[in-house]
This record gives structure tokens, sequence and C-alpha cells, in this order.
């Protein structure tokens, strides 16, 4: 990369030769200190991200237009350097403020019965590299701010989901159509919460306390709408996603 001196009005004129230049100046405008920090909180493999960023490894315009949505900028500018002069939202100003960082939570396609269940499902994603991986298909992606994952939620953004529920068993505490955030580390139903499991036919969300001195230890899985019985299971039977940690509705 080399920077031209000069100068019309405040605009700089940089020029780029190559994909991974333009790369790792739009992830650095973007706020993002290091590759590993783009990667953990976009979701991305740090391992691919960082062979595109550092040249190793080319890739395709599909995983271009990916990366210039999430760093906000024209994705033709990023995979063919079509202009000699950075985009307008790339130019830095003297007085601007750090954008507050933000994590990119994926909300899974799924609706998560609070009665019948629902299951996930598999979509092909290019690695870049020529050839695909499988995931869960995803159908979108809440943007929240890393301070209140961290210190309000204490959750790694990492291992947190979001999904839909679906059904009335968990009326009034969640309704049909509610997201809910799920931290899948937090595996153990004690202290008692509510959890999305796999109950043998698809995801539910109900809520789970632990039987104190049960053996085998064994689970009451609760619906707090009270015209849905509850029902145990022991700890091997119940199959947990992880534990709610938050929800949004619609007004």
């Amino acid at each position: 990369m080399y920077r031209a001196n000069l100068f019309s009005g405040d605009t700089v004129c940089i020029v780029m030769k190559t994909l991974s230049e333009r790369l790792k100046f739009a992830r650095e405008q973007a706020g993002y200190e290091s590759a590993a920090d783009f990667a953990r909180d976009n979701n991305l493999s740090e391992v691919t991200y960082r062979s595109h960023e550092n040249g190793s490894r080319n890739f395709k315009p599909d995983v271009a237009k990916r990366y210039a949505g999430l760093l906000s900028v024209d994705w033709q500018w990023l995979y063919l350097g079509e202009s000699a002069q950075a985009p307008d939202n790339l130019k830095k100003k003297k007085d601007a403020q750090p954008a507050t960082k933000r994590t990119g939570i994926p909300e899974i396609d799924v609706r998560a019965g609070m009665g019948g269940g629902g299951e996930a499902p598999i979509e092909y994603v290019s690695d870049g590299n020529g050839g695909h991986i499988t995931t869960d298909a995803v159908r979108g992606t809440w943007s929240l701010p890393n301070d209140y994952l961290n210190s309000e939620l204490r959750v790694d953004a990492n291992a947190t989901r979001i999904i839909e529920v679906q059904g009335d068993s968990m009326e009034p505490t969640l309704r049909s159509g509610d997201r809910v955030m799920i931290n899948t580390r937090d595996k153990r139903p004690s202290p008692p919460g509510i959890f999305a499991l796999w109950d043998g036919y698809g995801v539910v969300v109900k809520r789970l306390e632990l039987i104190p001195n049960s053996d085998p230890a064994t689970v009451r899985i609760i619906s707090d709408n009270q015209n849905h019985s509850h029902y145990e299971r022991t700890a091997d039977e119940v199959h947990l996603i992880g534990r709610v940690v938050w929800f949004a509705r619609r007004m």
C-alpha cells in the first residue's frame, strides 16, 4: 500500500494495490484492533480470515461481499479496487470518536416450540477456497454492544445464539414470536432457569430445575402456563442446548 501526498480540501488519496491491503485497511477503520477481534466479533474462522487479510489465501466475490457488509464498505472497492480513492465512509476525521464495538449474534432459522418443537435446517456455506462447509441456517444477525454482553449478560458472544419461540406453554413469561438468546456454555439447570433443549423431536424452551437428591439425577421440565403439564426426565435423557439469558419482544 502507498499513500499519495495529494490533498484536495480534507480528502486524502489512498491507493492500495492488493485485496488484502484493502481488507486490512477497512477492518482497521471499522474500529477492530486486530484480525482476531474482527473474526471473533463476527463469528468468523480466525484462521481463515487471517489468511485472507495477510494475502496467503485468495477468496471469491461472495466472501468479499460478506466482509464488505460487515465492514460497511462497497464490495467492488474491496474486491476489485476499482477506485484509487478510499470510500467516503473510510475517511478518518480528526475529531471523530471511536464507535462502540458491537458483536453480531446469529439468529438460527428454527422456531423453538414452547410445546411442539422445531428443527434447524442446514445450509452450505463457501469456505472461501472453492469448497463448502455445513452450518446451521442463519436467518439474520443481531448487533449488540460488547459491553452489554460482557458486563450485563455475562456471556461470551461466541457461545450465544438467538432463536424464535412459538406456542403458549411458557406464557406469560414468553410469548409466541419472542426471540431468546441462549448461552450454549451454560447447560446445568442449577440454579433453575429457562433453557432451550432438544426433546427428541425438536427444540423446545422450558423452565428446568434439578430435583434435589434424586438418583439418578432427575430434571423437572416445567411450563409456566398452568394449562400445560409438567414432566420429569433423567439428566441423561435431556439434551440441553443452553440457558436463556435474554429475550426481545415486539410491542
